[in-house]
């Protein structure tokens, strides 16, 4: 308990998650002050795939889909990508609060939602938790995936781009 209690701690010295939804312009703005603070600490994890911190992350590839499953340990704090197209997700292992800009909750496996198109989360994982996207793409190789923000991108800036909203 007390170990539970200090790993809060640490966090809350990190991030302050707002009472009240933000509007898409405000999370903007709160995300990445957050991220920047984030990426200074070895607490949390950038950009979604954690492999440089040693997260297992398993890509699956059929026609039509690319699935993506992330384990994360707990105690991770993550921010993840900004995705590009509404799919679903499902938790299948673990206990995670999702912070989205619009709510926090505690989301426990076995658990199945939707991502919106535009979300980027933060999420802390209270226990080792594997989480699964699934992706609708006519690509057929993880690196036609990953370029020119098929699935996610990194920026607001990006996003708005791609999505042909400047």
């Amino acid at each position: 308990m007390i170990a539970e209690l200090a790993e809060k701690q640490k966090i809350e010295s990190l991030i302050e998650i707002p009472s009240a939804p933000l509007s898409p312009s405000e999370y903007r703005v709160w995300i990445t002050q957050i991220e920047e603070r984030m990426s200074e600490s070895d607490l949390c994890v950038d950009r979604h795939t954690g492999e440089d911190k040693g997260f297992p992350l398993n890509h699956t590839i059929i026609e039509g889909m690319y699935i993506r499953e992330l384990s994360m340990p707990a105690g991770a704090l993550v921010v993840s990508r900004i995705h590009m197209h509404e799919h679903p997700f499902v938790i299948m292992k673990g206990r995670v609060s999702v912070f989205d800009g619009e709510s926090s909750s505690i989301l426990e496996a076995p658990f199945r939602g939707i991502t919106k198109v535009g979300t980027k989360r933060i999420l802390y994982c209270h226990e080792p938790t594997v989480w699964v996207t699934f992706h609708p793409t006519d690509k057929t190789t993880l690196k036609e995936i990953d370029e020119n923000g098929e699935i996610t991108c990194d920026t607001f800036e990006e996003f708005d781009l791609l999505r042909g909203d400047s």
